[in-house]
């Protein structure tokens, strides 16, 4: 006995129904609710016999849920042959197997589905079969399937697996997960009728979410084959991250010959951390070794390790040029989420190599030219309700040029911040003078050395190493004179802790100087200290200016915003608390020296000297109000308009100094013009001092203002199809970081830059000046066409500065790119058409011509 729903006409009977079977029939009609159960049953005479079902005796259903079809044109039933015919977009579903096609036969008795499409009026197949198994699917012309083994042949495939698409004659559908493909293709193009390339594949095996082996396999290009093939292969196709091969670039050098680069191994670990080893090899014996891991934990932190090494040999042993060196790097960065810990932090950037690194290793103008490094790994701590905090860093620098270094290694903090010891707790109301003295505390641990890079794994802590401790107690107190006018007194008291000291030693000898001192280390605690006294007050008020037009006038008024600084501030001379000085006798007379000298922290053993200065500001803004012409809702009648948005002037005074007591004046511009879309600025330095025939500045009032010793103007502006409307909106889309990337939207942008400097340090000789213009933008010429390009002109010198030019060609699954740096120091060229998916990337043909490969 067979169960099968059968979907009624709008009469509510059965298309067709062949006697000579026992059938039991589910009307459902054509809402798709189940209608009346009907149970016809018949002898092999065709007369009916007992319609009583006896439970205990009927057998196993065929399948194990009910199939659910239907067709747009018609259902047919052959009861003698168990079959059901679907005529026009034809629909059946079982578990999770789908199927439809314009023609679908279903054999209820071998459990077997066959598809397929429909001549139309030209001959071509329409309604041809789409197959769905859970998350797999696939199009095709013929489909035959078993639904109780769920093994199928398929003709003419076409399926998507991981970014690309499988195209197959003759496929067998081996189990839910297993495909045998026979005179296939395998690409990334999704024009599945033309693909515009693929890889030609005699037999294939996919085994799904994990990989595709492939036999003799070769490249087809616009449906013409080529001769580029392999014997056997395989595509990873997995939706995770799995371990492989990377594969190498080939290249060709001046200076170390013809190469395989960045060849290596990737390795997955999980979702947190991945690394991949690569490796150089040179035909004059350089190689160089590549490691790489990146991490990141969602809310936690995220970062990168870079570690190489490298051995480089130039010219051949013998020769006059030849050269050998080895080479490292070590590139670190981890970055704390701000959620991960509101209380603690971590943080490193790391940049350190050999001094040679990256001559011989830097593949870009900016790594070339990066001779400086700095590092930086910091951790800071605070207590929740506390006053401390504690701080901890690594520090490096150094410079390729002379390979000197320098590295803090600890450098510690404890840092309080400042307290009101006399202030009641929940005190409110009037505070009283002595509630207003605050205190607060530092201290600091540091060990530090600065040598050469050879030296540093052979230098001596005690030696060669300086370190220290030093804390300081700053006591201030601030108060109001008057409105605008604050008074600040402190005093501040340090003290250091040093592991050694010095002593200087006089050696007669015969020489014409008479013999040399030399300095020695005193190993052993040392703790001295000093204080310190001073006072500050400020004036700081905010001045405006408003001039008013008349009413009906454009401009409604003109406002001018004045905002003076002045500040005063004083230190009085104090003894020493202690004796830090020693001397010794040169042979003529006793020289004094500090035994703190050269060390990490030393204590003010000059006695201190009464100092002071007067400093005096100015900043100007002035702004202008306009109606708003444009504005038809009412709702902004007016609107500002920045005239100036800041003109500054700043200088200072020192009464205790010998002479030429003013510094010198400071004098900075910017505004805005044209709604804002041209920015200028200036900035210049004004010496009120005379200068003599020598070029040596004097006691002497210069005249007037001063002179002008440097001066600087630069604006830049930009112009784009839309005015940089279409960058806003998307920048607030992102938060402001769109403007790094290009605009494909925009069928043109073009930026411009202006820079104008003056130098005149002595009126005797001639100014220097120098003027550059640089622009850049990008064009669409065509929706798939984009040209960037980036020059300048330096006009003293009349000559183009750096330039360069790119042009894009979308062509559709592959990407055409030509880099370009026509002329100067760096001139080179780079074309390159590359398969635009990730999966297949290595699949490109370049040809390039750069500096990187002919420096020498």
């Amino acid at each position: 006995m067979i169960a099968l729903p059968i979907i009624l006409s709008s009469n509510g009977l059965a298309s067709e129904i062949i006697f000579g079977q026992n059938l039991f029939i589910t009307a459902i009609d054509t809402t798709g609710q189940p209608g009346d159960s009907i149970r016809i049953v018949y002898d092999s005479a065709g007369i009916p016999i007992d319609t009583i079902r006896n439970d205990s005796t009927q057998s196993k259903p065929l399948f194990d849920d009910l199939i659910d079809y239907n067709a747009d044109d018609s259902v047919r039933f052959s009861i003698q042959e168990k079959k059901v015919y679907l005529y026009g977009n034809g629909f059946v579903k079982y578990l999770t197997t789908e199927l439809r096609a314009d023609y679908i036969e279903l054999d209820m008795d071998k459990k077997l589905a066959m598809a397929t499409g429909v001549p139309d009026s030209v001959g071509k197949l329409k309604g041809t079969p789409k197959f769905k198994d859970g998350g797999q699917e696939f199009e095709s012309t013929e489909l035959h399937y078993n639904f109780d083994t769920k093994k199928g042949y398929v003709t003419e495939i076409i399926t998507q697996e991981g970014e690309g698409y499988i195209q197959g004659k003759t496929t067998k559908k081996m189990s839910d997960s297993v495909y045998c493909v026979k005179h296939g293709m395998y690409t990334t193009c999704d024009e599945h009728d033309h693909p515009h390339f693929g890889l030609n594949m005699s037999k294939a095996k996919m085994i799904k979410d994990k990989k595709i082996f492939v036999g003799f396999t070769n490249l087809e290009l616009e449906g013409i084959p080529l001769p580029i093939f392999i014997p056997f292969g395989f595509f990873p196709i997995t939706k995770k991250a799995t371990s492989g091969i990377i594969m190498p670039t080939y290249g060709e050098e001046r200076m170390r010959g013809f190469n395989l680069r960045g060849g290596g191994y990737y390795i997955y670990i999980n979702d947190y951390i991945d690394m991949n080893i690569t490796g150089d090899i040179y035909t004059n014996g350089s190689w160089g070794l590549q490691y790489a891991t990146q991490y990141r934990k969602r809310y936690k932190f995220n970062g990168n390790l870079n570690f190489t090494i490298s051995k480089n040999y130039v010219s051949e042993k013998g020769l006059p040029d030849y050269q050998e060196s080895s080479d490292w790097s070590v590139r670190w960065t981890h970055t704390q989420d701000g959620k991960a810990n509101p209380y603690s932090s971590f943080s490193a950037s790391v940049d350190m190599s050999s001094a040679n690194n990256n001559y011989y290793n830097a593949n870009t103008v900016d790594g070339i030219a990066n001779q400086r490094k700095q590092s930086s790994i910091s951790w800071s701590k605070k207590w929740p309700e506390s006053p401390f905090s504690l701080s901890g860093s690594f520090n490096h620098s150094q410079n390729s040029r002379d390979s000197s270094i320098a590295i803090t290694l600890p450098n510690l903090s404890l840092r309080m911040t400042q307290i009101y010891p006399f202030r009641k707790k929940g005190k409110s109301g009037e505070m009283k003078w002595y509630d207003n003295i605050g205190v607060s505390y530092s201290a600091e641990l540091r060990n530090s050395i600065q040598t050469k890079e050879d030296k540093l794994f052979k230098s001596s802590f005690e030696r060669d190493w300086s370190n220290g401790f030093k804390h300081n107690i700053p006591i201030s107190l601030q108060f109001k004179i008057a409105k605008d006018v604050t008074f600040t007194p402190s005093l501040n008291y340090n003290g250091y802790l040093n592991l050694k000291t010095i002593e200087k030693i006089w050696i007669p000898d015969t020489s014409a100087n008479g013999g040399q001192f030399i300095t020695r280390d005193v190993p052993g605690l040392n703790y001295s200290h000093d204080y310190s006294a001073s006072g500050s007050i400020g004036y700081t008020p905010t001045i405006y200016g408003m001039f008013m037009f008349k009413p009906g006038c454009k401009v409604v008024a003109i406002r001018h915003m004045i905002r003076p600084s002045i500040s005063a501030s004083y230190t009085p001379a104090i003894k020493p608390l202690g004796n830090y000085k020693k001397s010794y006798f040169d042979g003529e007379k006793e020289v004094e020296y500090d035994i703190h000298e050269g060390l990490t922290y030393r204590p003010n053993t000059t006695g201190g000297k009464q100092s002071g200065s007067i400093s005096f500001s100015l900043d100007n803004n002035v702004e202008m109000k306009v109606r708003n012409d444009k504005d038809t809702t009412g709702d902004e009648e007016f609107k500002k308009v920045k005239l100036l948005e800041s003109f500054r002037l700043s200088t200072s005074y020192n009464p205790f100094a010998d002479s030429m007591n003013f510094s010198n004046i400071s004098i900075s511009a910017r505004t805005k013009i044209l709604n804002n879309k041209v920015d200028l600025n200036f900035s210049g330095t004004i010496d009120p001092y005379a200068i003599d025939t020598n070029n040596v500045r004097y006691n002497k009032y210069h005249g007037k203002l001063g002179r002008l010793t440097n001066a600087t103007i630069s604006t830049n502006f930009s112009f784009s199809a839309d005015n940089g409307q279409n960058k806003e909106k998307k920048n607030d889309l992102v938060g402001g970081f769109y403007d790094d990337y290009m605009d494909f939207d925009v069928p043109w942008n073009i930026s411009i830059s202006y820079n104008f400097t003056y130098s005149r340090p002595s009126p005797y000789r001639s100014p220097t000046i120098s003027q550059i213009v640089n622009f850049s933008g990008d064009l669409s010429l065509t929706p798939k066409w984009k040209l960037t390009f980036q020059s300048g002109y330096d006009i003293k010198n009349k000559e183009v500065t750096s330039t360069s030019f790119s042009v894009t060609r979308d062509l559709h699954c592959w990407e055409m790119t030509f880099n370009c740096m026509p002329f100067g120091q760096h001139q080179s060229y780079n074309f390159e058409i590359h398969v635009r998916s990730s999966l297949l990337r290595d699949l490109k043909l370049t040809k390039r011509d750069s500096w990187y490969d002919r420096r020498l």
